[in-house]
This record gives C-alpha cells, structure tokens and sequence, in this order.
C-alpha cells in the first residue's frame, strides 16, 4: 500500500514535469502511513518539496480536499443512481464523474474550466453523451468471422483514457470494448429493463 501511493506519486511528479513544465513545491497529506514511509520521505527531499501534514483527527485541515473528495463521490453516485448500474461499476462512474467536473465552468476559476485553466484553451464538449446509456459500437475489427453481428447493444460507461474512444459494455458476455465508431440511444438505459 506504502509502495502503491510512492509508485504513483513519483509517476504523477514527472508527468507534471513532462507535460506541463512545472514542479511540485508542496505536498498537503493527513498523517496516513502511507505519506510517511522513508522511501517517500527521501524522494520529496531530494526534490525540494515541502510535505505539510494535516494534525491527527482534523480532516478540517485538508477541508479542499475532502470537500473535493465529496463532490466527486456524491458525483459519482448520482451518475450510478440515474442510469440504474449496480455499484460493482462504480470505478467508471468515478472516472466519468471526474472527467465531467474538470469540464464543467467553475466560480472559483471565474467561470473558466478546470481543463482551461490547466490547459489554456477551452474543452470541447460535443463527444459528450450520457452516463450509463444504451450504445452500439462498431464490432467488425472484434469479430472473429464474418458472419457475427457488426454491432449490438452495449452500456456506454465513459471515455477511454489512453485511446480516442468509447468505453462500451456487453451486459450479455460482460466484455468490454473500447471503439471510436459508436452509434447512442441516449434515453435508452439497458440495465432499467
């Protein structure tokens, strides 16, 4: 668990540095073991970052944070709750839920996106669909003959990160794919029926 959140932190360090030039001067954390370990403790001084810790048992120090944390999750929740899905897909609720907030105009940014303030320009919106509707992507590159389906029914259940693409589920096999040819039904919800 200790070695998870170094892994990731020393990973998230040099994507900041990598993509946005910038560095990392402050880590605010609670007192979790996992921000403690020697390992990490010996990277952030190596790197002149500074690790403030919150006291024990006052979240209200990391309060943007978990007011964050919250948003994200009722969020989620909602995304959950509105298209019918069971919890067990909660990750990609997650995952959607976060990609709409960075998306969406903010008072604290002077109505600007979190995307545009990272980003410079602003987002654009028209792939956007539904959480949790009915989709049909294009199958043929899946398919093993030539005579199986070139499209059925799937869940769309968000964006994929590393391709250009839709994240689609077959609630009759439970196979995922991920396609960029993806035709919607955005006031059909599959797992309502």
């Amino acid at each position: 668990y200790k070695s998870d959140f170094f892994d990731t932190f020393v990973g998230f360090y040099s994507f900041v540095q990598t993509q946005f030039s910038a560095s990392i001067k402050t880590l605010q954390t609670n007192g979790g073991g996992e921000y403690s370990s020697v390992k990490l403790q010996s990277f952030l001084h190596s790197k002149g970052i500074t690790h403030h810790k919150s006291c024990p048992y006052t979240p209200e120090q990391n309060s943007l944070a978990e007011r964050k944390h919250r948003h994200i999750i009722e969020t989620t929740v909602t995304l959950l709750q509105s298209a019918q899905l069971p919890s067990h897909f909660w990750s990609f609720a997650c995952h959607v839920a976060v990609y709409l907030i960075n998306r969406m105009p903010t008072p604290i940014l002077k109505n600007c996106s979190p995307f545009e303030a990272l980003f410079g320009t602003p987002p654009i919106l028209t792939h956007l669909r539904v959480f949790g509707c009915s989709c049909f992507p294009l199958l043929r590159h899946y398919n093993t003959t030539k005579l199986q389906p070139k499209t059925k029914e799937c869940v769309f259940l968000g964006y994929a990160s590393k391709y250009k693409g839709f994240i689609c589920y077959d609630v009759l096999t439970g196979r995922v794919y991920i396609s960029r040819h993806v035709v919607f039904n955005e006031s059909r919800f599959p797992y309502s029926h």
